[in-house]
């Protein structure tokens, strides 16, 4: 695997399969002629491109103003790539009434999907393994992939860690349980893999699975990671929901290499584990500040400096931002790194006191010397 820009293929294996969900802002929907969804012209264009149109049924944004075009399974092929460009391209041309220009703003996300066969090998013990080594590698590297998945200087949507927008969707959701559409997971996943009690497919609903999907009943599918799809037979899929939307084809392609490169690391590290020497035990290291956790994410992920810098870069422009203001209270796997916490403490204590502090501790060295030095405890140097 290598990233290449462009409509250059990145060399994944031949087993990845993936699909993408592409949300704007300020799109005309209407019956007109203008129109992305009803023309005449952009219905050919959508037909020959095998993309399709999400309704406000299955999408509350497009109800709201906006659009969401779900793409065709994809290859990492150069055609794909170019078919990738191409509607980007196209939904910018039908504007709404919010504005002149049509926008992937706040209210919008990109969403990755992978046929989950990604994650399986030729035995079952292997797909196990793989499987397990995914959902490990999520929970640990999790808060870091939330502030490596968008483009630089960009930090990701505040409705993905709280829930924005539309009172009333935002009602139904709160009583659904969803705090934000692209919730962490980490803290249960390894709770879960601990306690050796982790459900990786929702069949609460039996047959009225589908019916109840198209109106978002299942809460779990705003996970940050996505499994409900694991092992249904129409749609067998994991899906990354936290990149922010946007209309640049380029950061798309880098946040499927970013997702595509996670899933590989699983695979190696269960088919081909030497390969990796001791990068992987040096990613679980909690001994560590955030700064070191992320340069052992991004040596076991990629072999490439110039990939590393990419995605250092990205984490390096939001990893103060807002958004991620007491992270550690919002769902994502514990103590995997150090905070900064002395840090802050240190900041907010007043130079006095800790002069204060330090002197009381010297007087009390010379004070203890003193005694030892008098009951003839301290021997000379040998």
């Amino acid at each position: 695997m290598k990233y290449t820009e462009g409509k250059k293929e990145l060399e994944l294996p031949r087993v990845y399969r993936f699909g993408i969900e592409l949300e704007a802002f300020n799109v005309n929907t209407g019956f007109n002629r203008n129109s992305l969804y009803h023309s005449k012209e952009s219905n050919e264009f959508l037909n020959q491109h095998r993309w399709k149109k999400a309704n406000f049924l299955e999408e509350s944004l497009v109800g709201e103003g906006g659009a969401e075009l779900i793409s065709p399974i994809l290859y990492d092929k150069a055609e794909d790539w170019q078919n990738l460009q191409e509607v980007c391209a196209r939904m910018q041309k039908y504007p709404g009434k919010h504005g002149k220009e049509v926008v992937a703003d706040e209210k919008c996300g990109c969403h990755i999907h992978f046929d989950s066969r990604v994650l399986s090998g030729k035995t079952k013990e292997e797909s196990q393994a793989i499987m397990a080594n995914f959902l490990s590698l999520w929970a640990e590297s999790e808060e870091l992939m939330y502030k490596m998945c968008n483009d630089v200087n960009d930090p990701i949507r505040a409705g993905a860690l709280n829930v924005k927008g539309n009172p009333i969707h935002r009602l139904s959701l709160a009583l659904q349980g969803v705090t934000g559409m692209a919730m962490p997971t980490g803290k249960k996943i390894h709770e879960a893999i601990q306690n050796n009690t982790l459900k990786v497919s929702y069949q609460k609903f039996g047959r009225m699975k589908r019916a109840v999907a198209k109106l978002k009943l299942d809460n779990r599918r705003y996970a940050g990671l996505n499994l409900t799809n694991l092992g249904n037979p129409d749609k067998n899929t994991i899906e990354f929901r936290i990149s922010n939307g946007t209309l640049d084809p380029e950061v798309i392609k880098q946040n499927i290499y970013l997702y595509a490169s996670l899933i590989e690391t699983a695979r190696t590290m269960a088919l081909e584990p030497e390969k990796l020497g001791d990068k992987v035990e040096q990613f679980y290291r909690t001994d560590v500040d955030e700064t070191t956790k992320l340069e052992n994410l991004l040596n076991l992920l990629f072999y490439n400096e110039q990939e590393q810098d990419m995605y250092r870069k990205r984490w390096e422009s939001v990893r103060n931002a807002e958004v991620f203001k007491d992270n550690d209270k919002k769902g994502f796997a514990p103590n995997r790194f150090q905070r900064e916490e002395f840090e802050q403490i240190a900041k907010k204590t007043p130079a006095t006191m800790v002069k204060q502090a330090f002197a009381r501790l010297k007087t009390m060295m010379q004070e203890k010397i003193r005694d030892n030095l008098g009951k003839g405890q301290l021997g000379s140097e040998r």
